[in-house]
Formats: structure tokens, sequence, C-alpha cells
């Protein structure tokens, strides 16, 4: 669904009525938006004159870069996922005879994933912000200012995802 759309469709979607994609999306995709720079920094000093001592270091941070970003690319459908689970959860009936289990049973079990999806976020930007600060030392100096910008995208890409960590966790507090 996210993987397919123009930059405008996202951004139309993300500015309607709609709860979904929300900001768990939005901390993914910055996130993904952090690798791709990061990647961009290695393709922009690969096979460049002074830098062929850094080739492995760099190949490496590609290939971690690359699986993140995959993974991001997957989380961010994930959270979009998750969130509506929670909100039918919420408008279910107590009525259990058809699940067998309660409706505040149903709707903790879909807050603790809606916690996990951001969790996995958050722990993947804050190793992006240290690909980024690898990069950044060791990549194109022309390009070191892409690097510092996808660190500042994997911070606030872990941060958007703690805020919902907090707000599904406190949810779930109050349901005791």
């Amino acid at each position: 669904m996210l993987n397919k759309q123009t930059i405008e469709e996202f951004q139309r979607e993300l500015s309607s009525k709609n709860p979904t994609p929300g900001g768990g999306v939005v901390a993914a995709l910055a996130a993904s938006f952090a690798a791709s720079l990061i990647e961009m920094v290695v393709n922009l000093t690969i096979g460049k004159k002074g830098y062929e001592d850094k080739e492995k270091i760099l190949l490496k941070i590609a290939k971690d870069t690359g699986e993140i970003k995959k993974r991001l690319s997957v989380l961010a459908e994930d959270d979009a996922k998750a969130y509506q689970k929670v909100m039918e959860a919420y408008k279910a009936k107590s009525d259990t005879s058809i699940t067998g289990t309660s409706r505040k049973e149903n709707i903790k079990k879909t807050l603790k994933y809606a916690i996990e999806v951001p969790m996995e976020v958050r722990k993947l930007s804050h190793e992006l912000e240290e690909l980024g600060y690898r990069v950044s030392k060791v990549g194109n100096k022309n390009a070191v200012s892409d690097g510092r910008v996808a660190i500042h995208l994997a911070r606030a890409a872990a941060k958007s995802a703690l805020e919902n960590i907090k707000i599904n966790k406190l949810a779930l507090v109050k349901l005791g």
C-alpha cells in the first residue's frame, strides 16, 4: 500500500481525516530516508580517489543500512495495520463467545503489538544514527552534510517512535 504511493499521494492521505497513516508510519519513513542518505554518501564515495582504503568499511555500512531500510519498509506497513487492529478492538463488543477472549484482553493484545512495532523502529533508528556517524567520518567529504542530515533524521525517527510507544503504554496501563 504505502510502498506504491507517490510522495504527493502519501501526503494527501496523511493529511486526511483518516487515522492512518499517522506518526508511526512517518517515523519509519523518516528512518528509511536516513538510510537512503547514508547509502547515497556511500555511493558518492566508493570508487573515488583518496577513499580506496575506506571501501571495505563503506561496503559494510551499505550492507547494514540496506537491510535496515528493507525492514523499515515492512514496519511502516505494520504500524498502520497495528493501529487499525487497536481501533477494531476498541470498537468490538464485549461478547467473548466468538473469539474466546474478552474485549479488554483483545485490546491489550493489540496495544502490545502496537508497542512492539515502534520499539523496533526506534532500535533501527538508533542503529542508523550510528551508521550515519560512521559514514560521515569515512565518506566523501563533499557529502558530509548528507550524512549529518541522516543522523538528524534517524534521531527524529527514534524520538517519534518513542512517542507512539508512550501513548500505547499509557493506554495499556489505563486498562489495568
